[in-house]
């Protein structure tokens, strides 16, 4: 089972994400491909598992369970689901009570129960506690036993990392897969094409050409990438340095622009200007007085 990335991204850009018997694959996107995505799936042939699930809100969670077990005749032991997933004692809750986190158990049961050979989990650490995302984990062994595929999509780094080591990333430019501190040392791409940034307790190594912009915010300096911020352990000044020659432009005392990015210059008065990125959101950047002849002569050069 495959969806083509370009039906999520609308661009030209080729590769497929891939539903493969027995694996498991962590992708971080924007929220626009995760909508996408969860609107081009098979559900036929691929179960979406997420947190808002239809329910019956009279229905207690012990019925709901039963209801399914026996809408998809599947024989599980009631009582030893609601034991696995710790709802022994929520059991005569109404699910029109119930919390978004026993909510997020019951879409995990559900998951385990449905027939479908490929499961599409969506944002499943949104707001889950701590108790869940290990509930997540003893579910993902056990779809795993049962040779299902397991595709996670997300929109935060740190939560691919919550499902495995190696992850990937959609952007326009298709699917990429993550380089991290310790996986680097073992690749022969050329570093020069790529720096190296921190989310959370991670290194990570991104693509140069996916960066839009970087900023300097309260003494520290961030990497922009499809709506996602990363530390950079240098100063702006040495980002400039460094990137100089790869096409980015310092534009304002606190940003520097990648020209390949750039889609227009906006004038919004006589002192005031900015650079539009080319992303969704188009953000747009301040853009120094003094700067604005000089980057149209960069960009007409590229």
């Amino acid at each position: 089972m495959k969806i083509n990335v370009s039906e999520l991204t609308g661009e030209a850009a080729g590769g497929q994400i891939s539903f493969e018997p027995g694996t498991v694959k962590a992708i971080q996107m924007p929220f626009e491909y995760l909508s996408r995505l969860e609107e081009s799936v098979d559900l036929k042939h691929i179960n979406v598992v997420k947190a808002g699930i239809p329910v019956y809100k009279r229905l207690s969670i012990k019925d709901h369970i039963s209801f399914y077990n026996k809408w998809y005749n599947r024989g599980f032991d009631v009582a030893d689901l609601m034991k696995q997933f710790e709802l022994e004692g929520s059991g005569k809750i109404k699910l029109g009570r119930a919390s978004a986190e026993l909510n997020q158990r019951l879409s995990f049961i559900l998951g385990l129960m449905c027939r479908q050979e490929h499961i599409l989990f969506i944002e499943p650490f949104f707001q889950a506690t701590r108790e869940n995302i290990h509930l997540f984990h003893k579910l993902k062994a056990q779809l795993g036993d049962q040779g299902k595929s397991i595709v996670v999509a997300v929109t935060k780094t740190e939560d691919a990392f919550l499902v495995q080591p190696e992850i990937m990333r959609l952007t326009r430019e298709g699917l990429q897969s993550v380089e991290t501190e310790e996986n680097e040392k073992t690749s022969g791409m050329d570093h020069i094409s790529r720096i190296k940034v921190k989310a959370e307790d991670k290194t990570l190594f991104v693509n140069i050409r996916d960066i839009e912009y970087i900023e300097s915010n309260e003494g520290k300096v961030f990497i922009n990438i499809s709506r996602e911020k990363f530390a950079m352990e240098s100063t702006l000044q040495d980002a400039e340095k460094s990137l100089g020659d790869h096409g980015f432009y310092r534009c304002h005392r606190s940003y520097i622009v990648n020209l390949h990015k750039v889609k227009e210059i906006i004038t919004w008065s006589k002192n005031t200007y900015s650079v539009v990125i080319s992303n969704p959101e188009e953000s747009k950047i301040p853009l120094s007085r003094t700067k604005y002849n000089e980057i149209q002569e960069r960009l007409i050069k590229l």
